[in-house]
């Protein structure tokens, strides 16, 4: 009996097997691709949402505190504060100064051109007085001030000297040392009182009776912007020690920012308790500053997928202008169509803060 004959695959049977399993990788990878997308779509969203919620929380909550211990009708007529880090004096005081410009304010927001906005928010963080106390008398060669009480001053807290009976003035020293009993404050300088020049230096003037002083404890002058599509804030006080400004939330590519005024526009009444008008005009008079309720934000966080433009044509992702409640976010160039902006989506996030501490003010 003839044995039976066996017979192998032929090259057309082979080169369909290998047709049909280049047909399903391929589908198989066309899914992965839109698995992919999707997920990366998906994650952006999320990190968008994250990042600007974070963005927005992370300024309300120091936004909320503006003003804390600085709320003075007197105070806030001060403009530029003069102050001093050994060794070196405010801009105020020496041009070119390294030291940044500080002014008196609850909230200062800068604008340039279409540049993201700054915020820059000023509060003490543990002032135990938030009441002035008045200046008796004024010894600049020894650095010793007499005042009416000193209550709620403790040695190594900043203070504030406001000048009132002159050109309005503000200087910055630090508390050495607190005599109760004959209600004396020193401000000598040395490694632990780095604001306070010898002698007074070249502080310009002196403070007299009827003058005032307010407690500010430790005091916090931050300043948030947008770097690189990052937020980011910067310590004034600390940088004097070389800190650096620091990073605290990618992917956000514009900030905008209005002052809430109290001032009467539109038909309003001034000084009534409501708004009557969100404004970039920064106040440049006590009571101006008195005026300003709230601050009005606006984060715009970038998905961070980028979404190619079809064959031989330009991204769509964004065509039109990103806006909020202030207006437009001019930080985008959408109108163009070879913009890289138009390549990626957007979401936007604002909030209207009150600022507690300047309603509640005292007189």
């Amino acid at each position: 009996m003839l044995p039976n004959r066996q017979s192998g695959l032929s090259l057309v049977e082979l080169m369909v097997a290998v047709v049909i399993g280049l047909v399903g990788i391929l589908a198989m990878t066309q899914a992965y691709i839109m698995s992919d997308q999707f997920n990366r779509s998906t994650t952006g969203e999320g990190s968008a949402q994250t990042g600007g919620l974070v963005a927005l929380y992370t300024m309300e909550r120091d936004i909320r505190m503006a003003g804390y211990g600085i709320s003075s009708s007197s105070a806030l007529g001060c403009g530029t504060i003069d102050w001093y880090y050994d060794p070196n004096y405010s801009a105020s005081i020496t041009a070119g100064s390294p030291l940044p410009t500080l002014t008196l304010a609850p909230v200062v927001i800068s604008s340039s051109g279409t540049n993201p906005h700054s915020i820059t928010v000023m509060f003490s963080t543990s002032a135990e007085r938030l009441m002035p106390t008045q200046i008796t008398s004024f010894n600049a060669k020894s650095s010793e001030i007499t005042v009416d009480g000193t209550y709620g001053f403790r040695a190594n807290d900043l203070v504030l000297l406001v000048n009132t009976t002159g050109t309005t003035r503000c200087t910055l020293a630090k508390i050495t040392q607190v005599q109760p009993g004959p209600q004396k404050l020193q401000m000598n300088p040395g490694a632990s009182a780095p604001y306070n020049p010898p002698a007074w230096g070249s502080f310009p003037g002196t403070y007299a009776s009827g003058d005032l002083m307010l407690n500010l404890g430790n005091p916090a002058v931050r300043t948030y912007s947008v770097n690189n599509n990052k937020l980011r804030v910067n310590d004034a006080l600390l940088q004097t020690a070389g800190a650096a400004a620091l990073d605290i939330v990618d992917g956000i590519v514009d900030l905008r920012a209005q002052y809430g005024m109290d001032n009467g526009a539109g038909g309003g009444t001034a000084n009534d308790g409501i708004v009557d008008q969100y404004t970039t005009t920064t106040p440049t008079t006590a009571a101006q500053w008195q005026q300003v309720l709230s601050v009005r934000i606006g984060v715009l966080a970038r998905i961070g997928v980028y979404e190619k433009p079809a064959a031989g044509g330009n991204c769509d992702a964004t065509t039109t202008a990103r806006t909020w409640s202030g207006g437009t976010y001019a930080r985008l160039d959408v109108a163009t169509a070879t913009s890289e902006d138009r390549c990626y989506r957007y979401r936007s996030f604002e909030s209207v803060i009150p600022l507690r501490n300047m309603i509640w003010r005292a007189v």
